[in-house]
């Protein structure tokens, strides 16, 4: 996909309004999936830490001739958002497929420059990203269970760099993917606790660069990728629990 395009990522789930699952329906037990396909509607609310790494790239060509940019940035990111979904009883788990949205903080760091010993400072700012995600879960136990999966869609985020001599500064919409795996507790029927593991890809991004007095000088490329731990609470049939 090229780096220049901003991409345009459609996102749609359809949710089939169906009967809402008793709040013990199951005979295997009153934390465990009917195994009768019956769907039931969700909201999770998540917060977690991303390890955020910016590896930069482009060609600077203030120092007379083009030279390539090297090294990485890269910092914690505290890291908050939600999803809306299904899950879908099997008979082993569920399925689910969800949209999710997530926002990250700021990055600041340092990657290398052709005028050494300085470096480019680097800030990267509102990090988002939503992400259309298929989970497949596998209980161990009436409480206990693992999944893995992964999803597509967008994400972007401001970014700034200067070396003292040249400057850049642009936002980012890129094509975003992500695998992940994690373990959940059932903490009642209505409710489970999720620890996940996410790989986050971003692609790359290009920002050009100037000196002071606006000549062109090239261009700065970011990748950025994440590690994350994310916490997340589920809860299923929220208006029905409103509604009691």
């Amino acid at each position: 996909m090229d780096e220049r395009m901003r991409p345009v990522v459609v996102l749609a789930i359809a949710f089939v309004c169906g009967a809402t699952v008793p709040r013990c329906a199951s005979a295997d037990g009153p934390f465990l999936p009917s195994a009768s396909g019956d769907r039931r509607f969700y909201v999770s609310g998540i917060i977690g830490d991303s390890f955020t790494t910016i590896a930069s790239g482009g060609l600077n060509t203030a120092g007379g001739g083009p030279v390539a940019n090297t090294g990485a940035a890269a910092s914690d990111l505290f890291t908050a958002g939600g999803a809306l979904g299904t899950a879908t009883d099997r008979p082993s788990g569920e399925l689910r497929v969800e949209v999710e949205g997530l926002g990250r903080g700021t990055l600041t760091g340092r990657t290398d420059s052709v005028f050494t010993p300085e470096q480019y400072a680097v800030r990267a700012t509102d990090s988002w990203t939503v992400m259309a995600n298929i989970w497949r879960e596998y209980a161990v136990s009436e409480r206990l269970g693992v999944y893995g999966g992964g999803g597509i869609g967008a994400g972007g985020y401001r970014i700034a760099v200067d070396d003292l001599i040249v400057t850049g500064a642009g936002t980012a919409s890129v094509f975003a993917w992500q695998v992940g795996t994690g373990v959940t507790w059932r903490i009642t029927p209505q409710a489970t606790l999720d620890l996940g593991y996410r790989y986050l890809d971003l692609g790359v991004a290009s920002t050009p660069l100037a000196l002071a007095n606006g000549a062109p000088a090239g261009n700065y490329t970011s990748a950025l990728s994440a590690s994350e731990w994310l916490l997340s609470v589920r809860i299923y049939e929220p208006l029905a629990i409103l509604r009691r």
